[in-house]
């Protein structure tokens, strides 16, 4: 199997859809022992399960985040995702599987040098310090930058009376509401529509849809084959019982550019950090239209 192509910004422009998966284990993450998180990238459309390492990887994002805000407050935590058009290290990958009950005081992931955080670096996505997802104040948000600092994006997740249906609204660099992240809903908009079947990874998840920001209407991705979304996919027993890594399944809106991909793997981000991660650490998600 040949190797496959760095994930450029002309690389991105033709991507149609990814799986972004959590590398890092979190085994035994809990209380001070807090690693980074960070995540591989593939083109692909479904995730088996089993290792992320030992998929062809496109692209690798690195998590720098204080050890305070991981430990005392993690789903409210500033960070910063670095996204790297190379694969992981094999210093970083060596150490991603062996977090057990080790404090990273750093905000660097072990086994990161200088010389790699700086390399190849693609894009950013920064999350600033934010109340959960639980409180309608200092919401949650995550800014996308490229790689020489210039915004292409934010993801805001959105407060309203739906409050069971959770929401993000996506912008562009001047601002305007480019998408509506949510999921399908029922009971009149106030509860979430819950889903079954699907293949592998996809069995009984709820998509996130990608839809017009004014009429809510599902978009097309896939060159039009479904709808674009963010989805959580089911991990494998191993992933999500006992490393607990998480993977996404990201499908393009099909007239989506190269900036605004980027934006929207900041959204499958920043959803990660506020309703799976929360989840995991025993909190409780809330947000319709």
């Amino acid at each position: 199997m040949s190797a496959p192509k760095a994930m450029t910004m002309d690389r991105v422009g033709e991507t149609k859809q990814l799986i972004l998966a959590q590398s890092t284990s979190q085994c035994c993450r809990t209380g001070c022992c807090q690693p980074s998180l960070n995540w591989v990238i593939r083109e692909a459309d479904n995730f088996s399960g089993g290792n992320p390492h030992n998929e062809p990887n496109m692209a690798w994002i690195h998590e720098e985040s204080p050890w305070f805000h991981r430990c005392c407050l993690p789903n409210c935590r500033k960070t910063k995702y670095v996204h790297h058009s190379s694969t992981i290290p094999e210093a970083v990958r060596k150490e991603e599987d062996f977090n057990w009950c080790r404090i990273q005081c750093d905000d660097l992931p072990k086994g990161l040098t200088e010389e790699d955080r700086v390399k190849d670096v693609l894009a950013t996505h920064e999350k600033p310090l934010t109340c959960s997802m639980n409180s309608c104040c200092l919401l949650p948000k995550i800014t996308t930058k490229d790689g020489n600092g210039n915004v292409l994006g934010k993801t805001k997740f959105v407060c309203d009376g739906c409050c069971f249906v959770p929401k993000y609204d996506v912008f562009d660099p001047k601002g305007q509401k480019k998408y509506r992240i949510r999921p399908d809903t029922c009971c009149l908009g106030a509860c979430v529509m819950c889903r079954c079947g699907g293949a592998q990874g996809k069995c009984l998840r709820v998509p996130y849809i990608v839809r017009d920001p004014t009429t809510y209407e599902a978009l097309k991705g896939n060159g039009g084959q479904e709808d674009a979304q963010v989805t959580q996919l089911w991990a494998g027993f191993k992933n999500e019982c006992c490393t607990q890594r998480d993977a996404f399944h990201v499908v393009y809106p099909d007239n989506a550019t190269a900036e605004e991909k980027l934006v929207l793997i900041g959204s499958a981000i920043l959803i990660d950090v506020l309703e799976v991660e929360n989840k995991d650490n025993g909190g409780d998600g809330g947000g319709g239209s």
